[in-house]
């Protein structure tokens, strides 16, 4: 019996016939450059495809390094090189990249290099495939450039939706502000009347307040500040505060435990995050219904949004209009609104969203059309056992002289004003450099209280540090209604503006007890 060889005709025929038909394949192929490489890099073979794309005829590249057709940049950067090890060692590598023409121009090229190797597993050389891809890279950034001006088309369509709701809401507060103003004026002799006229200003100016955080809230994730507190009663005093502020037709419902875990918060923004969802359901109840507010102690595992821990569960229920899947996908979006033009700014669930996370927890939303919507609070549940005290100031443990430096006049007489009711002597100056250069005269206050932003060169922080370096017996409480300058205070106690008395009294005795205890 004859011994078979690889002599055979009948052997080699149809492996003959099979590279020749492969061969006829690639060869065929004028969208994709397919080429080989030996170990080394350099070219053995060159279909049509290479020669359309590349620009190069075979006998001008067969045997030439495949590293020219990189950029010079590429090149002096090992990238060729650092292709074929990466294929050598793991099979194969992908990347895109400008590449270069016979001619010298630059193509956009997605490459791909197979190692091949025999069935010994020993590399015999790389298998190479190109394609031209600029024109698709240049419709890809058309259409980037096309979303791009999308993008700021809606951005300012968004802008002209915000600016109409602030000039909405903001006229409305000036409304109530200067009717009440203008009928106190006309009551002076009832005193009552005139009394209820300041306590709608008070309020009014609130919500201004209010409406002024949520806007730095969304320019900059304002720095919280974090204490532990005591839900219940908190959650007593914000429905106090709400109640008036909703139609009569809505019932307001409190639903809480005494077991309930303490939560570690920034006060002010949770009452704002609240009055924020309350108005919200607010108006989605235009015939009345009920609102509802739950917290309850949840332990979670996961979910929602992977948090786990001790959490307390906040819920905001109405029994309103409902939303669409739609809707809900956008709800926390900054100025998404379902309002009419001019009723709201679209920033208040954002603010919502934005509080949450920023305490490291989150808020979902669950809602049908007609069927009401719930939005829930996840709130970490504090590690204190009893929430923080809150003290208030009263003035009379603490009667000294306290620096005003603030150059608004207006606000800087409110400041001695409030000082004054506490039993201090307010002494104000405009500037920086006159408050240092009473402190170099030898007038040493108990406390100074300086605004952020003054004129004549030195800011209220280098007017701080001055003080630290120059007068270190004398503490500093910094004042600013910009979100930014918070984070930026260097560790100097800030007040942000606007500020009341009872904040104002509470920071000054914080200070002046700890100026106490540190003597």
């Amino acid at each position: 019996m004859p011994k078979p060889n690889s002599e055979d005709p009948s052997k080699l025929q149809p492996l003959l016939e099979a590279e020749r038909g492969f061969r006829i394949l690639v060869q065929g192929v004028t969208d994709y450059a397919i080429f080989m490489l030996d170990p080394e890099g350099r070219v053995t073979n060159w279909n049509a495809g290479a020669e359309r794309i590349k620009g190069y005829a075979p006998d001008e590249i067969i045997g030439e390094h495949f590293s020219r057709f990189y950029t010079p940049v590429d090149f002096d950067a090992g990238i060729p090189k650092a292709a074929l090890e990466t294929a050598r060692e793991v099979g194969r590598y992908e990347a895109e990249g400008w590449r270069v023409r016979k001619d010298g121009s630059h193509f956009w090229a997605s490459v791909v290099i197979d190692a091949i190797r025999d069935e010994d597993d020993q590399l015999i050389g790389f298998a190479k495939i190109t394609r031209d891809m600029t024109e698709k890279r240049e419709a890809q950034l058309r259409l980037e450039e096309s979303r791009e001006q999308l993008f700021r088309s809606q951005k300012m369509e968004a802008l002209g939706q915000l600016t109409g709701g602030l000039a909405h809401d903001f006229n409305n507060l000036l409304t109530a502000i200067l009717g009440a103003s203008g009928l106190a004026a006309r009551a002076l002799d009832k005193p009552e009347k005139v009394k209820r006229m300041l306590d709608g200003i008070r309020n009014s100016a609130q919500r201004g307040a209010g409406l002024t955080k949520q806007l730095l809230a969304f320019a900059r994730a304002q720095p919280l500040e974090i204490r532990s507190i005591e839900l219940k009663s908190f959650l007593d005093d914000v429905t106090t505060l709400l109640r008036p502020s909703l139609r009569s037709n809505i019932e307001v419902i409190i639903e809480t435990s005494d077991q309930l875990w303490n939560v570690d918060v920034d006060a002010g923004a949770l009452e704002l995050s609240l009055l924020n969802l309350a108005f919200n359901a607010r108006d989605a109840m235009k015939d009345g219904g009920t609102l509802r507010i739950s917290a309850t102690n949840q332990l979670l595992e996961g979910k929602p949004e992977g948090l786990r821990g001790e959490h307390v569960a906040l819920s905001v229920a109405d029994s309103g209009a409902g939303m669409s899947r739609e809707t809900m996908d956008r709800v926390f979006e900054p100025f998404f609104t379902t309002k009419s033009l001019g009723e709201g700014t679209g920033l208040g669930l954002s603010q919502v969203f934005g509080f949450a996370k920023q305490l490291g927890g989150t808020v979902t939303v669950e809602s049908r059309p007609d069927e009401g919507a719930v939005f829930t609070l996840y709130l970490p549940a504090s590690r204190s056992a009893q929430p923080a005290a809150v003290t208030k100031a009263n003035g009379a443990h603490a009667i000294g002289r306290i620096f005003v430096v603030e150059d608004d006049e207006q606000v800087a007489e409110l400041a001695a004003g409030m000082l004054d009711e506490l039993g201090f002597e307010a002494v104000i100056s405009h500037s920086a450099r006159d408050a240092l250069d009473r402190l170099a005269g030898g007038d040493k206050p108990r406390l100074i209280f300086s605004d952020v932003m003054l004129p004549g060169g030195i800011s209220g922080i280098e007017l701080a540090k001055k003080v630290r370096s120059r007068f270190s017996e004398v503490p500093i409480l910094l004042a600013t209604g910009y979100s930014e300058e918070l984070g930026r205070s260097h560790g100097f106690p800030v007040l942000q503006k606007p500020y009341e008395f009872e904040t104002l009294a509470g920071a000054v005795e914080t200070i002046l007890k700890l100026e106490l205890s540190e003597n």
